[in-house]
């Protein structure tokens, strides 16, 4: 159990078990068709699980899956994934609570899915319903007996795209008489045991410490691969161990039995950016379009999502492959089952197409699997597709422009529409949506993932449209370079962003390095499937925005409904959004997805039904957060720091927002220069209680940690943070990189500076101190000197609810 928080961190899980899952009942409104399939996918009528079941390790449950030991477990039961097309996800999990009298406990029972919570026998809560976002939170009141109460639950929820088989069981009270086992004690505790181990691993610089001697066999490996062929070598006996020199990943697992539990450590300070050494542009580009023709090239085929992209890279330099065939014929299967981000493989085929000659006897396929296509949540029939985000929804529509210039004269089935007709009204919307971004800018504003996708939909729309949405197209592709030109640090992205994942601890991980590598050769190396599209376009990238990525900028501007702030300087960059806007006369555009009278087919309406499910640009204190990034602070393109409120428990967990990306509840935050401020007031509907920081201590020089201060060092740039709340370090799958601050109303605040305008880092550190931020927690105000105040005033938005 969670001392900290109360969370069960034991349990035994059978499942997860999926079955496909879609409704003959159809509708035009994606969200809402959604949630009907989430108002039934859940049986109810279930009876109690058998008591007589055995609840062992290895032994099959109702589902007919084994019992399994799940480790590891932050206090969330998490097997969240992501599914293309909609299914049923069925999962069991079992923990007993050891009483020393008789009494009664409270409990929260948080949720997304629908769930069933049985106490020896007895339903003592449930949840009828799965949703999107926010977690369901809901009180329960466990009575025990003096001595074992089995609990036994069972969870329901549909799986489509992103979905979150999450549930935690969180005690209230009593917890100094309570402890909690296991089902099957004797076979269990043997893995109980193995937990403590591996949860006890420890990291000092490059040796791996143990906390007692091994309880069974324990190996050490290197790479990503967790599957049950992962073979390593045999480290039993050992105390400590030293790492391979430069290994970006450890993982070290032990065998009780056939069975493994699994813990993987990133070791971050090895995973450092790469260059090509003196190479020009065009020989940069060249050999960016072979690395990505050599995917997919191998003797046994393995299908790939995005087989046909790297297809497509061989043929136009001439490198037909073995398996090519088989990639194409994939990628059709992708578009006729109509897979959630298909929209992005048509693309990929219909450029293809315009290029290359599919092989004839494939041409007949190709033609009814696009003729049979969705291209719009208002066209017929029923899937899991997302049409709305700002990159699918112009992917969808240049889609459907392409596949009617393709086949002018034929029927396209789910729409009615001939092939002119289906031109013709994307045509409209996609004028719609160059419009919007040229008056607003991008809603997924320096998205160093989804923005690649929208470049590859722009990149059609400039290479087959006419020469009015070309032009307009590729300007706002040279919009986009320009920002991420602007927001580049030492040759990486360093950015707020709207939308993101784990890849922002490391900037020059992001997709996006492979636009930035494209204009500036000498920037660290970088590649994306995407930048295939740039194969044979008649786009030219903008050499002369390298000039920017190096000069020293204060910059500020709007971007959706966000506005970001920006101060570069040779050896320290910081940049955020302002929560809420502090700008001169802020205007927003309004959400429209709740007015049933509105063209449910026009941008706006499209825009609006996006920023219900992918989150807001409106950033404001005390909105439920998704993906979005808020501030950043860069000493270097692999040394960054920033906060945020997790999403989840622990890393690894795959939410949106996850653990180091997003925010479950979205701070305040203003930033004067080089100075800024967050807030935190995490309420009691969230149940993670901690903010934390992402400091990477050995990415630095020098880091110190000095009462509420820490301060780092790289090069000639300097980095202090102080909390108004201990930072206490914390270890997960990162070593060294996390100190929480265990409250749910905190501040941060953070200066950067230089030795040119500090003199060195002594004089930097006692000018921090002289700062002397203040928080009132009561009052939610956080002050420094130099006239700097930010307070804390809670919003709601009711378009961040599904």
């Amino acid at each position: 159990m969670d001392k900290q928080n109360g969370f069960i961190t034991h349990y035994l899980t059978s499942g997860p078990r999926l079955s496909d899952f879609i409704s003959d009942k159809t509708d035009k409104n994606q969200i809402r068709y959604e949630q009907y399939l989430r108002s039934i996918v859940a049986d109810r009528s279930l009876p109690a699980p058998a008591a007589d079941e055995v609840i062992q390790i290895g032994a099959e449950s109702e589902l007919g899956l084994p019992w399994e030991y799940l480790y590891p477990c932050s206090g969330f039961v998490n097997f969240s994934q992501f599914s293309f097309t909609p299914q049923k996800v069925e999962l069991l999990a079992a923990t007993v609570l050891v009483a020393e009298e008789d009494l009664i406990a409270m409990a929260n029972l948080w949720t997304y899915t629908a769930i069933e919570v049985w106490l020896n026998g007895e339903k003592v809560s449930s949840v009828a319903e799965p949703v999107y976002k926010p977690i369901n939170k809901q009180k329960m009141q466990l009575p025990l007996r003096k001595g074992s109460n089995t609990m036994i639950i069972r969870m329901q929820n549909l799986a489509v795209r992103d979905t979150r088989n999450i549930f935690g069981i969180q005690l209230l009270e009593h917890l100094d008489q309570m402890t909690v086992t296991l089902p099957d004690a004797e076979q269990a505790d043997p893995f109980l045991v193995l937990d403590r181990f591996l949860s006890g691993i420890t990291l000092k610089g490059s040796e791996l410490c143990f906390p007692a001697e091994a309880p069974c066999s324990i190996y050490l490996a290197y790479g990503e691969a967790l599957n049950d062929s992962l073979i390593g070598a045999d480290i039993s006996g050992k105390r400590s161990v030293k790492l391979d020199e430069g290994a970006p990943m450890a993982i070290v697992y032990g065998e009780i039995g056939s069975r493994r539990l699994i813990r993987k450590i990133e070791l971050l300070q090895n995973k450092k950016p790469t260059y090509r050494k003196g190479a020009g542009a065009a020989e940069v580009k060249s050999a960016m379009f072979e690395e990505i023709a050599a995917i997919g090239t191998e003797k046994a085929f393995q299908p790939l999502r995005f087989g046909l992209f790297y297809v497509l890279a061989r043929w136009n330099l001439g490198q037909q492959g073995v398996n090519d065939e088989q990639h194409i014929l994939h990628a059709l299967g992708q578009i006729e089952r109509r897979e959630d981000c298909s929209d992005f493989i048509l693309a990929g085929l219909l450029r293809f197409m315009q290029q290359q000659e599919l092989p004839a006897h494939l041409t007949e396929r190709t033609k009814q699997a696009i003729l049979d296509y969705r291209f719009w949540m208002t066209e017929n029939g029923s899937d899991g597709m997302c049409f709305w985000s700002e990159n699918h929804a112009l992917m969808f529509y240049i889609c459907a422009y392409m596949a009617g210039r393709e086949y002018p004269e034929q029927l396209f089935a789910r729409s009615g529409r001939t092939g002119v007709q289906a031109s013709e009204v994307a045509l409209g919307k996609i004028r719609e949506w160059l419009t919007d971004v040229e008056e607003y800018g991008f809603e997924e504003f320096l998205s160093a993932d989804y923005m690649c996708v929208t470049l590859g939909a722009l990149l059609n729309v400039v290479d087959y449209m006419e020469e009015e949405e070309s032009a307009r197209a590729s300007r706002l592709v040279d919009e986009m370079l320009k920002s991420f030109a602007y927001h580049t640090f030492h040759g990486s992205i360093v950015a707020p962003q709207a939308r993101i994942y784990r890849s922002v601890i490391l900037p020059f991980t992001q997709s996006a390095q492979s636009l930035i590598h494209l204009l500036n050769p000498d920037t660290p190396m970088g590649n994306s499937e995407w930048i295939v599209f740039l194969m044979n376009s008649k786009y030219v990238m903008p050499q002369h925005f390298t000039s920017l990525m190096n000069e020293s900028l204060e910059l500020e501007y709007q971007t959706g409904n966000a506005w970001v702030k920006l101060s570069k300087q040779p050896d320290y960059m910081l940049t955020s959004v302002q929560s809420p806007r502090y700008d001169a006369n802020p205007s927003f555009w309004q959400n429209i997805s709740f007015d049933e009278s509105v063209d449910t087919e026009s941008g706006d309406y499209v825009k609006s039904f996006n920023e219900r499910f992918h989150g807001t640009s409106r950033f404001e204190p005390g909105v439920y957060g998704y993906q979005q990034h808020m501030w950043y602070a860069a000493l270097d393109n692999d040394t960054v720091l920033y906060t945020n409120h997790p999403g989840e428990l622990a890393d690894d967990g795959g939410m949106r927002p996850g653990y180091w990306y997003g925010n479950g509840i979205m701070p305040a935050v203003k930033q004067q220069g080089s100075t800024l401020g967050a807030i935190y007031e995490i309420g009691e509907d969230h149940p993670v209680a901690f903010t934390h920081l992402f400091f990477p201590e050995a990415k630095f020089d020098a880091f110190v940690q000095d009462g509420q201060w820490l301060f780092g060092k790289k090069g000639s740039g300097y980095a202090a943070i102080w909390c108004s709340e201990r930072m206490v370090p914390h270890h997960d799958r990162l070593f060294h990189c996390e100190y929480r601050a265990y409250s749910r109303r905190n501040a941060y605040f953070c200066k950067l500076g230089s030795a040119e305008e500090f003199g060195n880092w002594e004089q930097f550190k006692a000018a921090c101190r002289s700062l002397a931020p203040a928080f009132n927690s009561e009052a939610l105000k956080l002050t420094a000197a130099d006239d700097y105040e930010l307070s804390f005033v809670r919003s709601s938005n009711k378009t961040q609810y599904v």
